[in-house]
């Protein structure tokens, strides 16, 4: 699992292109297809410009070579994407309930753990609040919405003054402009499920390795 620093996550635009090479040299391995057969499948593809990609020297192939790996691959350039994109995190991920990284507020008792990776279109994961400890809007500084679920334990909360209690399989659905307080007061940790659109950590926080 990662760790999350305090700096900006958010990934620029060519930190979400597909590394086409190295999926093409993954998706070869894993259909056990050698250099030159691929190249013979592809008919106009030359071995020189496969290995060139796949090293990484050609960043951006031509659409004459794209279409030359998907004859190869045995099919269509769309669907040569869309195995690309199942290779790479930032479009496919499969997790667990351990997530994929950590948010530790440590000073206010709350853990963000993450579901997805870290995006700026959605946070989706749960939240650990130690007891007795609560957190408000300026903790996540976000203008979307959310929606909690208690998982275990139970929460209290002050929704623009409205007061509400969430036990364990209740939820709650809120604009984040509105003001609000969320605490857990029970002595042990309460654990929330938390959706956030878009993500609560926009601009807060990169991910770093553990």
């Amino acid at each position: 699992m990662q760790k999350i620093k305090k700096r900006s996550f958010e990934k620029s635009a060519a930190e979400h292109q597909l590394n086409i090479g190295a999926s093409v040299r993954r998706l070869r391995e894993e259909r056990e297809i050698r250099s030159v057969e691929l190249c013979r499948r592809g008919q106009r593809l030359d071995p020189k410009t496969l290995t060139a990609l796949e090293k990484g020297r050609i960043k951006n192939p031509s659409i004459a070579t794209l279409q030359a790996l998907a004859r190869g691959f045995g099919m269509t350039v769309s669907d040569l994407f869309r195995q690309m994109e199942l290779q790479q995190q930032d479009f496919f991920s499969l997790g667990s309930q351990k997530g994929l990284c950590k948010i530790d507020f440590s000073s206010r008792g709350v853990q963000l753990i993450s579901f997805t990776p870290l995006n700026k279109a959605m946070f989706c994961g749960k939240m650990i609040l130690e007891g007795q400890k609560g957190f408000d809007e300026k903790l996540l500084d976000h203008s979307g919405i959310f929606f909690m679920m208690t998982l275990i334990g139970q929460v209290e909360g002050d929704i623009e003054g409205k007061k509400v209690v969430l036990k364990e399989g209740e939820n709650l659905f809120f604009e984040g402009e509105m003001k609000f307080r969320i605490t857990n007061t029970l002595q042990r940790n309460s654990t929330l499920l938390l959706v956030t659109v878009p993500s609560c950590l926009r601009g807060r926080h990169t991910a770093s390795q553990a």
